[in-house]
């Protein structure tokens, strides 16, 4: 990370994002959105290009700004632009944009999806959050059937439903085994290893916050993100989501995903979720438990 020189300003790439036709089924108000893990992908793979040293295994002050819009699945990329901004210590601050014009007066505008730093800290060390011990459920845990959890609390399509057992949810926490999703990874998630483990432990977040806070919340942020092992399509992991506190209206986790052999591939500390919706969605009464 030393080598990378410190530049005045930053710099702005055109990307193109492949319109994949599964995307339509991630969805917010019926509109097709792009995923944040795959957003994380595209800035993390223009990093790897630019700066093949870098390392993008560890990020931090990560936001999910807005949601960026994808058109119909007949279309088949999106333009997209990715500011990167390398620092002097070493770490690389990166922004994901696209262009909009005004109808009326044609005016032109940068609109900001996504944020994230990367480098620096690669393993983490004592900073990890401690890992949360054992895999038994507390006494008064709540198992939510992932067939509702689909069909009436994160209604996305079959490419993004991940959630592979029944969430168990407890005041103090949730934990669900996730999977690497059925589509081949190509080559495409070569620098963050497979996205939908992580999106998938975000669904078991966002249950935890119908069931105990009754809002429907979806990502907002993350403080800091570790990689040690890359997730992979077709493998399943469990996700341990623990709630830290509730801060100006975030709900705010610790979550960690292990392998099958319990081998720690990612944590990620202080996810932030909130209702984006403006409370046009809400939690069926079913769910909730106060």
């Amino acid at each position: 990370m030393e080598d990378i020189p410190a530049i005045a300003g930053p710099r702005r790439h055109a990307l193109t994002i492949p319109n994949d036709p599964v995307l339509q089924d991630h969805r917010f108000l019926g509109q097709a959105v792009l995923p944040a893990v795959y957003a994380l992908e595209h800035l993390a793979r223009t990093v790897g290009r630019k700066f093949p040293d870098a390392a993008v295994t560890f990020s931090e002050a990560i936001q999910f700004d807005k949601f960026l819009a994808l058109p119909a699945a007949g279309i088949p990329d999106v333009a997209v632009f990715a500011e990167l901004y390398p620092k002097p210590d070493g770490t690389i601050e990166t922004v994901l944009l696209t262009r909009h014009v005004a109808a009326k007066s044609g005016m032109t505008r940068m609109k900001a999806h996504v944020r994230c730093r990367f480098g620096a800290a690669v393993d983490g060390g004592d900073a990890l959050p401690s890992v949360p011990a054992g895999r038994e459920a507390p006494a008064e845990t709540y198992t939510l059937p992932v067939d509702r959890l689909y069909a009436e609390m994160v209604p996305f399509g079959p490419a993004f439903q991940n959630v592979v057992s029944p969430v168990q949810l407890w005041p103090d926490g949730a934990r669900a085994v996730v999977s690497g999703g059925a589509t081949a990874d190509d080559g495409r998630f070569v620098q963050l290893g497979s996205p939908f483990p992580l999106d998938a432990a975000f669904h078991a977040a966002c249950a935890w916050a119908q069931r105990f806070y009754g809002v429907v919340a979806f990502p907002v942020a993350m403080e800091q993100r570790w990689i040690r092992h890359r997730t992979q399509s077709g493998k399943q992991y469990h996700a341990d989501i623990r709630f830290r506190e509730e801060v100006a209206g975030r709900l705010l986790f610790d979550l960690w995903l292990h392998d099958r052999e319990r081998r720690l591939c990612e944590c990620i500390r202080g996810l932030a979720m909130r209702d984006v919706s403006g409370g046009r969605l809400r939690p069926p009464g079913w769910v909730r438990c106060c």
